[in-house]
């Protein structure tokens, strides 16, 4: 089961106070199971004081598992009701297994309320790991509201006990994709489909090979300038060849059998643009500059754009970047015509 499918059955509130799109009941308090809390410290009598203080129409239904009712989301609000003398309140029930409820228990508790403290969405990251070790650290790291890197790390610690929980099987994403464990895999695997395949698009080659857009690119780049695909390792430069598998060359800054011919920087390429009067002395000049200036980022720094953009706009921003790159394609053919024709 994917990260997504859990997830859907009850979908998180949009922010602080904000109602779950379900159909909510009123059931008795006495009827619900709240023996089961996530915090290991029990709950916070502050904030079931201060939540008794606000209108309880205001606050979202609790989140219950039907079968056992058991309080998956909302144990301070139950309290709080209790406090200002009440006996019923508005519940969302949720039908599923035992590890999807502490799912969408640690998820609702992450994502609004009184954050779950450091230490229990550790231990929470842990306990996800062991039912889902196939789930990314990234899917895990959202679910539990922690860093990819610290997933990575409980992950790791946990896995000395259970050796499964690190295995190379690749991890599944929350759209239900399976990724490479490591990015080196990733990219050797754009490299053999690229030797498959040489005219597919980088949009292909990405999801083929489970890397982000910008990986792809970086892979296509350092090909065609004769360099290892995988940033950083050793043993010279690598090329494609005809079974598209990956062969290793020597380390003499040649690609293939012939001599490396030398690719100019994007700086260096610019440079010459940026010194020419008939471009600096017209507005439609300084804005073509401004224009290519704004893609004077270091390869390196790609990467970081893409970690930066959250999954839930990762669609919305691909499609605009594949219109944009669309745009400069065919501005690029006119320069390319008008150049023929000078």
């Amino acid at each position: 089961m994917t990260v997504e499918s859990v997830l859907r059955a009850a979908p998180a509130a949009s922010g602080p106070g904000a109602v779950r799109q379900g159909r909510a009941v009123t059931v008795p308090i006495s009827a619900l199971d709240v023996s089961c809390p996530l915090r290991s410290g029990g709950q916070n009598p502050e904030h079931v004081r201060t939540l008794a203080m606000l209108d309880a129409s205001l606050l979202p239904p609790i989140l219950v598992h039907h079968p056992t009712m058991r309080v998956l989301d909302g144990a301070h609000r139950v309290q709080a009701e209790l406090l200002r003398g009440g006996t019923h309140i508005r519940v969302e029930f949720f039908e599923g297994t035992e590890e999807e409820c502490f799912v969408l228990a640690v998820r609702s508790n992450v994502g609004h309320g009184l954050p779950l403290p450091l230490a229990d969405r550790k231990a929470a990251a842990a306990r996800i790991l062991r039912a889902y070790p196939q789930w990314s650290d990234r899917s895990i790291g959202e679910v539990s509201g922690l860093s990819p890197k610290t997933v990575g790390a409980v992950r790791r610690r946990s896995a000395e006990e259970n050796p499964r929980l690190n295995d190379g099987g690749g991890r599944l994403g929350r759209d239900g994709r399976t990724y490479p464990t490591s990015v080196a895999e990733g990219r050797l695997h754009a490299v053999k489909l690229i030797g498959e395949r040489p005219h597919a698009s980088l949009r292909e080659i990405a999801s083929r090979a489970g890397i982000s857009l910008g990986t792809a690119q970086d892979v296509r780049k350092r090909l065609k300038n004769g360099q290892d695909p995988v940033p950083g390792a050793r043993g010279g430069v690598r090329r494609v060849v005809d079974s598209g598998d990956v062969e290793p060359c020597a380390d003499t800054g040649k690609r293939g059998t012939g001599p490396e011919i030398p690719h100019p920087t994007w700086p260096e390429r610019l440079r010459p643009l940026k010194q020419d009067p008939a471009l600096r002395s017209t507005d439609m000049g300084r804005a073509l500059l401004r224009l290519l200036s704004s893609h004077e980022i270091p390869m390196a720094h790609w990467q970081s754009l893409v970690d930066g953009v959250p999954p839930h706009r990762a669609a919305a921003v691909a499609d605009m970047a594949d219109q944009c790159a669309r745009i400069w394609q065919e501005f690029a053919r006119e320069m390319a015509g008008r150049a023929s024709e000078g």
